[in-house]
């Protein structure tokens, strides 16, 4: 973490905010002492919950400022470096096979091309796009290409934000990404072999395969109610034509998200075969003492992940 410096390279601290549709989640690292520290978690809900498509963006942007201000009058924040993750209905994703001889221009145009097909609905010339390569492996068979994509006005509202309270915005990431930066820096079993991660967010159920630490294989199903769940993993995993996949490979198994309980990882667990692991995003890094009667530490740890993995991007 020793990137978080000020402009005299001494180290400072960050801020990760995680927004999704019904509250604004808040991890800080702090520097004291000549070590990084858990500085404050908290969370605040909005006003209303927010529809991303249909709010008019003044209307975002003034929900999102209502909470940020109870946020940091409870405690006011040591850094003014800040990263954010988005909901998952903002985001388009895609896995698809590539050329490795494109150059990156190509590519971008070339993934504009497949979202317009994949989402005609979706204006992709206001796209601005992240992808990660998948060379072939035992899961893939072949060489691919993770795409994300979102539309550019809701980086402008974050931008703004940031400008209007005085912020250094570093990062913008999609929040099960965040995620599992909080796992790897969690948990040592995320690097070794295959380890599959689950996100379940708003009705909506991520799935990630990471192979030694790397994703290389990324899907995100909207489903209806949480009964959807068993079914719909059980796909995933057991009957997925996508991929060549062993259950009894996966080395291990974690989930986290919004509300997700240590009961309800236990009855997935139960239900699936596979041990889902309930981690805590915070298990490796000293916590401000205040933080012991803070629930959100000591309880509803797991579902500040996403929050938490953007707090602790460096690059």
């Amino acid at each position: 973490m020793n990137n978080f410096e000020n402009q005299t390279g001494q180290p400072t601290g960050q801020i990760g905010l995680a927004i999704t549709n019904s509250k604004l989640q808040l991890v800080e690292i702090a520097f004291k002492d000549d070590q990084f520290i858990l500085e404050n978690i908290d969370e605040v809900y909005f006003d209303e919950v927010i529809n991303f498509e249909k709010c008019k963006e003044t209307k975002i942007t003034a929900l999102l400022q209502s909470a940020f201000n109870e946020l940091i009058i409870r405690k006011p924040l040591n850094s003014t470096s800040v990263s954010f993750t988005l909901p998952f209905e903002l985001f388009y994703i895609t896995q698809t096979p590539y050329e490795n001889s494109l150059l990156h221009q190509d590519l971008i145009t070339e993934f504009k091309w497949e979202f317009s097909i994949l989402f005609p609905f979706a204006n992709t010339k206001d796209f601005v796009i992240q992808y990660f390569e998948v060379e072939k492996n035992n899961i893939v068979n072949f060489n691919s290409v993770i795409a994300i994509a979102i539309s550019r006005k809701y980086l402008q509202i974050i931008n703004n934000f940031c400008s209007d309270n005085n912020l250094r915005l570093k990062f913008i990431d999609n929040l099960h990404l965040a995620s599992d930066r909080a796992l790897s820096l969690s948990n040592a079993l995320a690097a070794k072999g295959l380890t599959l991660s689950v996100y379940l967010s708003n009705k909506t159920l991520s799935i990630i395969f990471l192979l030694f630490g790397k994703p290389v294989y990324f899907k995100v199903i909207t489903h209806k109610n949480a009964s959807d769940l068993p079914a719909t993993l059980i796909d995933e995993i057991s009957n997925n034509e996508s991929i060549s996949l062993n259950k009894n490979a996966i080395n291990a198994a974690f989930i986290t998200g919004e509300e997700i309980t240590k009961s309800m990882a236990e009855t997935l667990s139960s239900l699936l075969d596979v041990e889902f692991i309930y981690f805590n995003p915070f298990e490796n890094i000293s916590p401000n003492p205040k933080l012991f009667e803070n629930k959100n530490y000591s309880e509803k740890y797991n579902s500040f992940s996403a929050a938490a993995g953007i707090a602790y991007r460096i690059g």
